[in-house]
Formats: C-alpha cells, structure tokens, sequence
C-alpha cells in the first residue's frame, strides 16, 4: 500500500490546502498519515493555552477522521515558533522512517506565513537526514522520499507544477474543516477556501475544483 506523509504546521493547515487530495487518496485505498507540528495554543484568546491544546488535538483528530485519516503524529510544538530544535528534527526523522511515505505534502516554500516557513525547512531537513545512515539518535532504516509537494494555506502558490481535481471530495474537505470549531466560529475561513478551490478548478480545467502544489521533489509520482 502507498503511503503519503502531510506535514502541517496548525491542527487545521492540511485541511485547509489538501484536504480534498486527502480524501481522494484515501478513495483510492492509499494511506495517509499527519504529522501536525504545532499545538495550536495561540489560535484564540478566549481560552487559555492549555485548554486550547487540548481542543485543538481533539478537533484534529475529529477532523482527520472525517478525511479517513487514523494515523496523526504531533510534534506538540509551541504555537508561534521562531526556530525548531534538533530534537524536533530527530523526531520527525524517525517518523519519516517509521511510515516510508512515497510522498510527502508539506508547506510551500512561498508561504510567507512564519510557523509555515519553519516547518517547511525543517520538513526538508528531515527528510534528507532520514535517507541516509545519519543521525545515531533517530531510529529505524533510512528511507527516500520519491516525491515532495508543496500545498498553499493563506498565500497562494504564484507558479504552481501540478493540481489534483477535487470536485467529487468538497463536501468532505469542508466538513474536516468544520471539525475546527474552536476556529471557524470566529474567522469562517471555509467560504475563502472554497472560493480558492473553485478559482484553481476554473484556471486548471476550466470547471469544478482543484488544490495545486509546487513540485520540491518528483522521481515518480
């Protein structure tokens, strides 16, 4: 069985630029795993950090599994990152070579968003220390990611490689999304990222809707 690896920064990133791909791998009996790096505690200021967290998880699992995910890793970063640590890379390491995903989705590298720019260095960082026999502190055997895409969150790719038609999986994209209560209530992103949707699906095909990627890596795909 294939499997995918989504890297995301906030408990509600994957959804919001590949939710719909999600579904439709998950259709076609491929098997995706979250890695969500951050705890999301700074997501609103009506609850306190820790019971933010722990909405937020719950909402990311809820989510998850709405998309037909099971398998999510957190890294349980601070919300507002300026750095990540070494042992942050190690962990994510060792996930690479736990699940030997063909692909791996994470931020694109024209994401202006701070914690996206982290995370998408230390997603690159990562997967070219777990392909070698580095890193004495990671476990597991070195593996080789094929293929790296890049999603969009709040900034749109200006020169995207590749899209997915997700026409058939919106509904299912916007039901994950809605999963994120303790954020959607305030701010109802969903009507933005349907309208990105349906103007990717107009520029790729001319109808229906689509997510893009920028291409990091393509061996095979």
């Amino acid at each position: 069985m294939v499997t995918n690896l989504f890297i995301g920064s906030h408990p509600d990133d994957i959804e919001i630029g590949c939710g719909g791909t999600v579904a439709k791998l998950i259709s076609e009996g491929q098997h995706c795993v979250f890695v969500i790096a951050t705890n999301g505690d700074q997501g609103s200021n009506k609850v306190s950090k820790d019971e933010l967290s722990k909405i937020r998880k719950s909402e990311a699992i809820d989510a998850a599994k709405t998309l037909g995910v099971f398998d999510i890793e957190f890294l349980d970063l601070s919300d507002g990152l300026c750095h990540f640590e070494f042992k942050d890379k190690i962990k994510l390491i060792q996930i690479i070579r736990k699940y030997k995903p063909f692909t791996v989705f994470t931020h694109s590298r024209s994401d202006q968003h701070p914690d996206h720019k982290i995370i998408h260095r230390l997603s690159l960082d990562s997967i070219k220390s777990a392909s070698g026999p580095w890193f004495k502190e990671a476990d597991g055997e070195p593996h080789l990611v094929e293929n790296i895409l890049g999603y969009e969150v709040w900034n749109p790719i200006n020169e995207y490689q590749t899209a997915v038609d997700i026409t058939p999986y919106i509904d299912k994209k916007l039901d994950a999304l809605d999963k994120h209560q303790s954020q959607v209530q305030d701010y109802p992103y969903s009507n933005a990222v349907k309208g990105l949707s349906m103007y990717r699906g107009a520029m790729v095909n001319g109808k229906g809707l689509a997510e893009v990627f920028e291409v990091l890596r393509l061996k095979s795909y």
